[in-house]
């Protein structure tokens, strides 16, 4: 991969993120928690989201940008009090900026046990190509 001015700002804003999140900064949500792979042909996400519908979750990508959106619905029982609420609710949006260009068509996603996974191709124009000496 190659790195770009971009590349050093994506990183900035994402310490930029934790240092605010530790200091108690509520409007900065890491959600979902996502895990990024890459190897010679594609990139991996998966991201933790536990309750939640394949239907509930939208995906997106444009300019080499993926987009994971959607809202996870409170729980709520009217007769129970709540003493402790820690599981994130409410609507979300990740972005994540991919360095190489991707073949949308083959893009392939799907959740199991709480986990979504985002198979995106390299496209062939991106992948490193032989080139002979005659």
């Amino acid at each position: 991969m190659y790195r770009t001015v971009f590349d050093e700002l994506f990183k900035l804003n994402e310490e930029m993120g934790r240092v605010f999140n530790t200091v108690g900064y509520a409007g900065v949500k890491r959600w979902p928690e996502t895990n990024v792979y890459e190897n010679k042909d594609e990139y991996i996400l998966i991201s933790k989201v536990p309750g939640m519908k394949k239907d509930e979750i939208h995906l997106s990508i444009k300019d080499n940008s993926l987009t994971i959106r959607g809202e996870r619905k409170k729980a709520s029982n009217e007769k129970a009090r709540v003493h402790l609420d820690e599981r994130f609710s409410g609507k979300f949006e990740r972005n994540f900026l991919l360095n190489e260009k991707i073949d949308i068509d083959g893009i392939k996603a799907e959740t199991a046990n709480g986990l979504l996974m985002i198979k995106l191709p390299k496209s062939p124009e991106s992948k490193p190509k032989r080139i002979e000496i005659k």
